[in-house]
């Protein structure tokens, strides 16, 4: 699939910047989730099974604000700056 014409003029700082904010927002989610969580297990006197199904979805919430932090990272950093990075031609 061409790119459209359009999309070229944007530079790659903002395209940066807008996944840098998201990467921010997704890893301040996941911050508070883990510590939300372990607040709860702490704090609370729940049945058994309520306590495993309330962790099991904060680590979910956690896991997935995670990884979807460091593909937002890894989008600005590997994708958009390429030329910032000399690139390894040693393999030995």
């Amino acid at each position: 699939m061409e790119s459209k014409q359009w999309t070229d003029n944007i530079p790659n700082n903002v395209l940066c910047g807008y996944f840098y904010v998201f990467f921010i927002i997704f890893a301040v989610w996941a911050a508070l989730s883990l510590v939300g969580g372990v607040w709860i297990y702490a704090t609370t006197k729940l049945t058994f099974g309520v306590l495993v199904a309330i962790i099991f979805n904060i680590l979910l919430s956690f896991g997935i604000s995670a990884t979807s932090a460091l593909f937002l990272y890894l989008i600005c950093e590997r994708a958009l700056k390429p030329s910032m990075k000399e690139p390894v031609t040693n393999y030995a």
